[in-house]
């Protein structure tokens, strides 16, 4: 039992049950444990020592289809990218700052905020491929938390939290760790990236680019959520009025340009095509201004999540070391400042 490991991208058997002959989720995590994580939906702490704090919080995302109650939101996982965005425990009938599972997790993200990490529970984060089957994506951490909202089944407009993480440099997480933390709060078998965390602040994410094929069958989730295709023609034609070039970097090369939406295109598809609402970026920032770590003022104005500290030297460069500073837009380029404000007003830190 002290040997068993989630690693990520592999499968591992879920039977709704700790009791269950064969159960490889919720065993694992009970072990020697009087209990377990409960099989609800998709936020599940493990109790710990501390009444008020978890010794680990399980995050579970379910794959279309999956659900018996199909989600109207998605949750975005992107391991090769090393980060992770989870949409909070909200409903009409249960609303999102209410929620005693939202304030579980928006607890480890103030305590993080706050310099208070020996206090935050370690996240896992698995999602659910089908029936009975869970796949590991990663120990993480929080990196921020934003107030946006989704449409339920009736239409209405509901409040939630959208929690992200950085996804660590960690391959296997031993059981026997989380055990440890539940008994007593010890740890002294989690892996060195996350106590390294724990004492500096210091984030070693998966590494940019670096893949896990076995699992996930090929199938990734999209960070700009179900895709809304442009045409070849606007793609084009955006490129030309921003003159082939990055507004971040200046790079002007085109296989290394894309069009970013200020306001998400799978989240408002109506303005995929406006003109107004696209900016060029190279895939790097692209990414960035996806996570909102970084955005632009009604001035065109570079503005930095305030606790996003990078390690890559040209984020430092063109975020960081630019934060404050007028981005050029070329005068053909019609972008909307009134979309930008609306963005930004979705942010948890602005």
């Amino acid at each position: 039992m002290s040997e068993r490991a989630f690693k990520i991208g592999s499968r591992y058997r879920d039977r709704g049950s700790a009791k269950r002959e064969g159960d490889q989720f919720l065993n694992w995590l009970k072990g020697p444990l009087d209990t377990g994580i409960k099989n609800i939906g998709g936020i599940r702490p493990l109790s710990g020592v501390q009444n008020d704090e978890p010794a680990c919080i399980v995050l579970v995302s379910n794959d279309e289809g999956v659900s018996q109650h199909q989600d109207p939101w998605k949750d975005q996982i992107d391991i090769s990218a090393g980060r992770i965005a989870y949409w909070g425990d909200a409903k009409a009938t249960n609303p999102y700052d209410e929620s005693p599972l939202n304030r579980t997790v928006k607890r480890a993200f103030d305590r993080t905020a706050g310099g208070e990490r020996e206090q935050v529970a370690p996240v896992l984060v698995f999602r659910k491929p089908e029936p009975g089957k869970v796949v590991f994506c990663g120990l993480c951490v929080p990196d921020h938390a934003e107030l946006r909202e989704y449409h339920d089944e009736n239409g209405d407009s509901i409040p939630n939290y959208r929690f992200h993480f950085h996804i660590l440099d960690v391959e296997t997480v031993p059981t026997a760790w989380i055990h440890d933390r539940a008994k007593s709060g010890d740890d002294s078998a989690a892996p060195d990236q996350w106590q390294k965390w724990v004492q500096t602040g210091t984030v070693a994410r998966w590494p940019e680019g670096r893949t896990i094929s076995e699992g996930f069958d090929d199938m990734w989730y999209d960070f700009e959520g179900e895709e809304i295709r442009i045409s070849p023609k606007f793609r084009a034609a955006t490129l030309e009025r921003y003159e082939h070039r990055c507004i971040a970097t200046g790079i002007e090369h085109r296989s290394l340009l894309d069009l970013a939406h200020i306001l998400p295109r799978s989240e408002y598809p109506e303005y995929a095509s406006r003109p107004e609402n696209v900016i060029v970026l190279n895939p790097l920032h692209h990414r960035a201004f996806d996570a909102d770590l970084f955005t632009l003022d009604g001035d065109f104005r570079v503005r930095v999540q305030p606790h996003f500290d990078p390690e890559h030297p040209l984020l430092r460069d063109t975020l960081v070391g630019a934060d404050g500073e007028q981005v050029e837009i070329p005068a053909e380029a019609p972008l909307s400042p009134q979309f930008l404000e609306r963005r930004n007003k979705q942010l948890s830190w602005w």
